[in-house]
C-alpha cells in the first residue's frame, strides 16, 4: 500500500494534478507527499495523461482508499482493452471514453475480494460493471436464469451473456442447484433439454445425453434425439415450439426432466456447462 501511495504522489506531479490528499488515511498521506516531492526533485517532465494513464490513476486512488493491491501497468490496461476490439462483451456496444456514459470503458475486478491485478480484471462497460457489482458467479447465473427478481438495468440476453462471459473466469464457491432453479421456469427447462437432444453431436450435449441414458432408457434418448432432428428439419427452425407441437417428443422430454430432477447433483454441472461454457 505504501508503494501505491508513493506512486500516486509521483503521478500527481508528473501529470500536473492538484495534490488533494484529504480523502486518504493519515498513514498514507506522508508517502503521497514523498512521491510528489521525489518527482519534483527529479524534475520529471510533466504531461497530460492519456486515457490509460488516467484510468490507472483512478484505479490507484480507489485501491488505496479501499485497501486493495494494484499491480497493473498502463500497458496491461492497453492490452486488455485491445482484446475487447473496442466492444463491451456484455452489452455488445462500442466503448466510449471519458464521456460519463453508461457505455464508457471500465475495469471490473472479477473476484471482488482481490485487488487490481492482471489476472483479476476485465474491461467491460460502466453499466455492466455496475450491474455485476459484488455478485459472485452464483449470483450472476441466478440473474441470468431469472431466479433473482430485480429491476435490472440489463436485459435478459445481457445477463445471459454476462453469465457466459464470467463462467470461464470465475469459480463457484459452492455447488449451485441449477435443476431446482430451472424447475421454476418450465419453458426454459424444456428448452435446455430440447437443445441437447438437437445438438447431440456436440461435446457438452454428448456428455449430458450419456448421463441421461444412465438414468433413463437409452432407447428413449436415442429416439427422442432422432425425432428432434426430424422435427427441426421439417420446421426449419429450432424454437422450442417444435417440442410443444409434438406430443410424443414432449412426453419424452418431461420424462427426462423427471429423471434429471431425481439425480440433480449429477446433472447440475453438466447443465451449467451446456448453458454457459
Amino acid at each position: 500500500m505504501l508503494n501505491v501511495a508513493f506512486e500516486i504522489g509521483f503521478d500527481h506531479y508528473r501529470f500536473a494534478l492538484p495534490l488533494d490528499i484529504a480523502r486518504f488515511s493519515d498513514r498514507h498521506r506522508q508517502q503521497i507527499r514523498y512521491g510528489y516531492q521525489a518527482a519534483s526533485l527529479q524534475k520529471v517532465t510533466q504531461k497530460k495523461p492519456d486515457r490509460y494513464e488516467n484510468k490507472l490513476l483512478t484505479l490507484r486512488d480507489r485501491a488505496l482508499t479501499k485497501g486493495l493491491d494494484v499491480t497493473l501497468t498502463v500497458n496491461d490496461l492497453r492490452d486488455k482493452l485491445q482484446q475487447t476490439q473496442g466492444y463491451c462483451p456484455i452489452i455488445g456496444n462500442p466503448f466510449t471514453f471519458a464521456e460519463h456514459n453508461a457505455t464508457d470503458w471500465s475495469v471490473d475486478r472479477v473476484d471482488n475480494t482481490r485487488g487490481y491485478c492482471l489476472d483479476n480484471i476485465e474491461i467491460v462497460s460502466v453499466i455492466a460493471n455496475q450491474a455485476k457489482s459484488d455478485l459472485d458467479l452464483s449470483g450472476i447465473i441466478k440473474q441470468a436464469l431469472g431466479k433473482t427478481k430485480t429491476d435490472s438495468v440489463l436485459s435478459e440476453d445481457e445477463w445471459f451473456r454476462m453469465a457466459r462471459f464470467y463462467y470461464k473466469r470465475m469459480t463457484l464457491v459452492k455447488p449451485l442447484s441449477v435443476c431446482r432453479i430451472l424447475a421454476d421456469s418450465q419453458p426454459l427447462y424444456d428448452q435446455v433439454v430440447f437443445m441437447q437432444l438437437f445438438n447431440n453431436d456436440e461435446k457438452r450435449a454428448k456428455a449430458f445425453l450419456q448421463k441421461l441414458q444412465k438414468y433413463s432408457s437409452k432407447e428413449a434418448v436415442t429416439k427422442a434425439s432422432k425425432l428432434t432432428q426430424k422435427r427441426v428439419y421439417h420446421r426449419a427452425n429450432i424454437y422450442v415450439d417444435v417440442l410443444y407441437d409434438s406430443p410424443k417428443l414432449y412426453r419424452w422430454v418431461q420424462a427426462f426432466i423427471k429423471s434429471i430432477n431425481a439425480h440433480s447433483t449429477a446433472f447440475d454441472p453438466l447443465i451449467l456447462d451446456c448453458l454457459f461454457a
